[in-house]
């Protein structure tokens, strides 16, 4: 019975998830009041219903949905999710949901077409440990993503307005020095997450992890994204930074990340691998 309600809910979140997408989509383009009414309550529900489908899912396997990169992709989308409804109701800027959340479904998407019940894992997967440690990484991640996105955004506006043109963009988008808050707080929330994934993996990983290295190279890129995130906080307030220039570097640290662990991943052995 179990297997058949988690197998429900993976088919359903990615309908949820683009039905998000629409009702925001219908309050940017159409200014229509029923997105503009119901989709962060809409988006909350479809993250309730995310949250179930992840608990069950761990219930069902004896373990956190981390043993893939399928299964860490569904994490991906709720984190993204839940960083931009965080995000949303401390800044009260609903216009970009539908750029954040699409990513949030892509992400499911994919991850619900290839996800696979793994019966043969390491023990350590079973950990609940692992289980924060992995989620605090993808909230971090999701946090950087979505500064990138608003960083985008900025760029958008920024050349909209240098070319003179008020359209849509223009109309709905929040203001310059909004996008760039938005940008720099997506920033802090990423690095106070990134911060936990550390003091997790140096506290706990050597005692739970017999080949364990500091110098793995999934743990050097993770400092190193730290590090480059750090710097950038502590620029902007030291060097006074601001508009395009903390945008730019935001988007060009997020690139560089997802190329650093692409490599990692692929081309480099580690111990995060724990087949």
């Amino acid at each position: 019975m179990l297997e058949y309600f988690v197998d429900l809910l993976k088919i359903s979140l990615p309908i949820l998830y683009l039905f998000t997408v629409f009702l925001y989509g219908l309050a940017f383009f159409l200014d229509e009041q029923f997105g503009i009414r119901n989709r962060t309550r809409f988006l909350v529900a479809t993250l309730a219903v995310h949250f179930v489908y992840l608990g069950t899912r761990t219930l069902l396997t004896g373990h956190p949905p981390v043993t893939s990169i399928f299964e860490i992709m569904t994490i991906v989308s709720f984190a993204i999710g839940a960083a931009y409804v965080y995000i949303e109701s401390r800044s009260n800027v609903k216009d970009t949901g539908m750029f954040i959340i699409s990513l949030a479904f892509l992400f499911e998407v994919v991850s619900a077409a290839f996800i696979k019940d793994d019966v043969h894992i390491n023990p350590v997967l079973k950990s609940s440990v692992l289980g924060v440690h992995v989620v605090s990484a993808m909230l971090g991640y999701s946090a950087l993503a979505i500064s990138a996105v608003y960083g985008g955004l900025y760029l958008m506006m920024y050349h909209e307005i240098r070319a003179s043109r008020f359209g849509i963009i223009y109309r709905k988008l929040p203001n310059l020095q909004t996008l760039e808050k938005l940008s720099y707080g997506s920033i802090q929330l990423g690095f106070i997450f990134l911060t936990i994934v550390m003091l997790i993996g140096y506290a706990w990983l050597p005692k739970a992890i017999e080949n364990f290295s500091y110098s793995d190279p999934k743990i050097v890129i993770t400092d190193f994204v730290w590090a480059i995130y750090l710097a950038t906080l502590l620029s902007k307030r030291a060097m006074r930074w601001t508009g395009r220039t903390v945008v730019i570097v935001s988007m060009l640290g997020f690139v560089l990340t997802v190329v650093s662990m692409v490599v990692v991943h692929v081309f480099l052995p580690s111990f995060h691998n724990f087949r």
